[in-house]
């Protein structure tokens, strides 16, 4: 016996190229069919209701929403431009968000089956669960510096900006969300999207809005025992006040920005996990809020999941670009998997047409359970062989290919305790690629092993699963074995993190040490080196070549405002350790803590809060602009080596730097005056003013440069050399004594020369 099929499936080839062909066939003739394209999870949740009936609740993995005693499901949907809204209103859909062609939307549950059948509706993706992903990170981002007003015509802190977080664990009375003084509230408004007690925002149908500080008071908390969304906010956006250090050791970076929370964790009689609608929703609203007061918003999102195509054409992704502009900016977690092997990638050729791996499934709260995503290219195909084995084959799924069924398989092994397997397969998919997605419930002990057959084009593969809102991973393995292969850490950016218009942020340790409460010491020095990009921090590229992600900021042993109503951060709680300071508000006799996170979902809120600063300078950034911003003055050093051009797949552009951030920010918003340019990457600002002139300059290795002062009549009035590195530099000449009136700046060096007029104004 052939342990491994790879003699079968060679022999086999002719039979297999006859299943793609007619897999082609099928493919056509659905193609003809008006009604949508479904989802993975989408088709698994009408295989239930097929075989359970419409009165059937749905399983936990599917997310729902209980709006008036009546269940929808949330979803979003890709519309075809003819098509009539108005026939939502037959269905007695709720229409949420409205991005280009994409629309949230919740779907009356005894409506869904026939809904699914609505001509004119080209996708419907119903919500997949994902998961959430201050002292040394200011300081080492420069962004203190900022806050100083360093080298800046002003102090710089978020002021006139919209703060927007949508995550899990709001502490709404916790002294980090008061301003500096602690006199003033600094959360506007809230959206608790799955408490539907109160009044929903206008323009939505689920959950309880809330402006008033008092109720949010009184509320306390989203979600009891989570903090994600304290810790996240407050590096966002957290004052700092009660902290040490005369309430500055926990500031946040824009201390001084309006903030926006939106809640996405449901009561407790509803599903715990939630959904990329809901996001959306979020995004939107906290946007919507921004053009109402007229300012310019940044929204942070810590959460993701590996599932989805990983090219920015998954409808979040689509959603999000559409919603994404000038002045409205996300933000979002690149992902913790830079350590995990759950993901494969394979180019098929006629000469090579199979890739095989063992699955590896983590134990979860619900069991060993675990989903796997399977993406090929558009206009190829491929097909899918499950077999369970104990040195030889005892049972196997057979080869699916993509015939556009659902499968629903049960395979016993030598023990006879079963593996099911639901296997969804799409032809075309909403981006018109390939599409295998596989929901395993393992209850077996024999080796579970994957095979991927195909004559060409490339597949690419991860596994996860969620449970609570928290990720588990298994991973793929080899073995050792002979023409098996191991998972990889590459591509392992969440997909979310692959939209095209997202700054998606990885994670390196600005802090490995600390001392808690107690006056106990940690240190994850055995792990990381200070400095050092953090091992969990997920890789890119996505799946269609894109560097991600695209900056790294501190993300590691960041010190940050902590939910008082956690109980993991009580004195008796499992996470009291990472505790390292909290204050008693002796007027309702509660603790407030501050502690010690890690993760990326900590250094994406650092750099939404460098985000506001940009703002703050020139409201209309846009996304693009943002990034290319973050591109020219990132950190290099040691730790990141050299970054070529266009940034690499684990720092991105290399580490966040606050203040040369927002020195390029004010120079596009103030007279740079270039007169000529022959090659040279300078600038001269602010200009006027009364004489103390920060010059930028970006250099393609180490030299000097010859800076030339020339008054009116071309007469020399001053020079100076200064010396640089490679990469970006930035020095602050004081030219004050010269009198009031225009000079001309020459800037020379090896790239070339440039002239700027340069003006003295008191």
């Amino acid at each position: 016996k052939n342990l491994f099929l790879l003699l079968i499936l060679k022999t086999t080839m002719k039979k297999l190229l006859l299943i793609i062909q007619c897999c082609i066939i099928v493919t056509t003739a659905l193609a003809q069919n008006n009604s949508a394209k479904l989802s993975p999870f989408t088709r698994i949740l009408l295989k239930e209701i097929e075989s359970n009936g419409e009165k059937f609740i749905p399983s936990s993995k599917f997310v729902y929403k209980n709006i008036g005693n009546r269940i929808y499901i949330s979803a979003i949907v890709k519309i075809l431009p003819a098509f009539d809204e108005s026939q939502f209103n037959n269905y007695e859909v709720i229409v949420g968000t409205k991005a280009g062609f994409i629309r949230t939307v919740q779907i009356p549950y005894e409506k869904f089956v026939t809904f699914t059948k609505l001509s004119g509706v080209n996708y419907i993706q119903i919500d997949e669960p994902v998961y959430p992903t201050l002292d040394n990170a200011r300081i080492d981002t420069r962004v203190d510096s900022v806050h100083n007003g360093y080298s800046l015509p002003m102090r710089y802190n978020g002021d006139g900006v919209v703060m927007g977080v949508v995550d899990v664990g709001f502490d709404f009375k916790h002294p980090a969300f008061f301003d500096t003084t602690g006199v003033n509230y600094r959360i506007k408004k809230v959206w608790l999207q799955k408490d539907n007690s109160g009044t929903a925002p206008a323009g939505y149908t689920y959950g309880t809005e809330e402006t008033d500080s008092v109720a949010l008071w009184n509320i306390g908390t989203d979600a009891i025992n989570a903090t994600h969304g304290t810790h996240v906010a407050g590096i966002c956006a957290g004052s700092g006040y009660r902290s040490p250090m005369t309430h500055r050791r926990f500031r946040g970076v824009g201390y001084k920005t309006d903030l926006v929370m939106v809640g996405i964790t449901p009561t407790k009689d509803q599903w715990i996990n939630t959904g990329v609608s809901d996001m959306i929703d979020g995004i939107q609203y906290i946007f919507d809020y921004a053009t109402s007061v007229s300012k310019p918003a940044v929204v942070n999102l810590s959460w993701g999941s590996p599932l989805g195509p990983h090219d920015g054409t998954g409808l979040f992704s689509q959603a999000l670009d559409n919603l994404t502009g000038p002045g409205r900016i996300f933000v979002c977690s690149a992902g913790n998997n830079g350590e995990d092997s759950i993901h494969i990638q394979k180019q098929f050729s006629p000469s090579d047409t199979i890739v095989q791996t063992f699955l590896s499934i983590a134990d979860s709260p619900e069991g060993q359970k675990t989903w796997v995503d399977i993406w090929g290219e558009a206009g190829k195909s491929f097909c899918l062989n499950i077999s369970l084995l104990n040195n030889s084959i005892i049972s196997s799924t057979g080869i699916i290919c993509l015939d556009d069924s659902v499968h629903t398989l049960h395979l016993l092994d030598s023990n006879n305790d079963t593996c099911s397997v639901t296997i969804v397969t799409a032809a075309s998919e909403f981006n018109g690629k390939p599409r295998i997605f596989v929901d395993f419930d393992n209850r077996a002990t024999d080796s579970i092993l994957i095979a991927i057959t195909a004559t060409d084009g490339r597949v690419n593969m991860w596994n996860s699963f969620v449970s609570n809102t928290s990720g588990y991973y298994g991973a793929f393995k080899g073995y050792n074995k002979p023409n098996v292969v191991s998972g990889d850490f590459e591509l392992t950016v969440s997909d979310i993190a692959s939209t095209i218009s997202a700054i998606s942020v990885g994670a390196y340790a600005s802090k490995i040490q600390w001392t808690n409460i107690l006056g106990d010491p940690y240190t994850y020095a055995p792990y990381v080196a200070k400095g050092n990009l953090v091992p969990f921090s997920s890789h890119g590229p996505t799946s269609d070549g894109r560097v991600k992600p695209d900056i790294a900021g501190p993300g590691m042993t960041v010190g940050s405002a902590i939910s008082s109503y956690d109980s993991s951060f009580m004195t008796t709680g499992n996470s009291y350790l990472y505790v390292i300071n909290k204050f008693h508000d002796s007027s309702n006799n509660h603790d407030y803590p501050y502690g010690m996170l890690s993760g990326t979902s900590m250094s994406s809120p650092a750099v939404s809060g460098i985000t506001s600063l940009l703002l703050q300078v020139k409201p209309d950034l846009s996304p693009q602009e943002i990034k290319d911003i973050y591109t020219l003055t990132a950190i290099k050093d040691n730790f990141t080596g050299i970054i070529p051009v266009g940034g690499n797949n684990t720092w991105g552009n290399g580490k966040v730097n606050a203040i040369g951030s927002v020195m390029r920010a004010v120079q596009l918003v103030t007279n740079v005056n270039t007169v000529s340019n022959t090659g040279i990457a300078c600038s001269v600002f602010p200009n006027p003013n009364e004489g103390n002139f920060s010059v930028d300059y970006q250099g393609t290795g180490a030299g000097m440069l010859k800076l030339d002062c020339f008054d009116v009549t071309g007469k020399l009035v001053t020079n100076t050399e200064w010396k640089t590195n490679d990469g970006f530099n930035t020095n602050v000449f004081n030219w004050s004594d010269l009198s009031n009136g225009a000079y001309y700046l020459q800037i020379s060096g090896k790239e070339g020369r440039a002239v700027i007029k340069m003006i003295i104004s008191r």
